[in-house]
């Protein structure tokens, strides 16, 4: 995983967190600081992060927020822009690591 790393597949700080969190006795890093220059995330976005980072499908999310899929979707979409990432996965571990979840 950290060639995949070293190659630009995957984002280098994820995997150092992913590998110290699922290694025998490894220190787990402290949650970063969002970068001031990144843009944050809304109230909803966090909601909608927050549910899709515990498995829930966009149809689940938008039953529990009272909002239409097409609506998870679009802050889903932005939750991704904003972290950086392409995967529900990837923004689970990027929020996790900036302590945004």
């Amino acid at each position: 995983m950290n060639e995949d790393a070293a190659a630009g597949r995957f984002d280098v700080a994820v995997v150092e967190a992913l590998c110290a969190s699922t290694l025998p006795g490894a220190v787990p890093p402290k949650p970063a600081a969002p970068a001031q220059d990144d843009a944050s995330l809304s109230q909803r976005e966090l909601e909608v992060l927050r549910c899709i980072s515990q498995g829930v499908n966009t149809k689940e999310v938008a039953r529990a927020l009272g909002i239409s899929p097409s609506t998870v979707r679009t802050h889903v979409e932005r939750v991704f822009q904003k972290l950086g990432c392409t995967t529900r996965a990837a923004a689970t571990l990027k929020a996790a690591t900036r302590g945004l979840i």
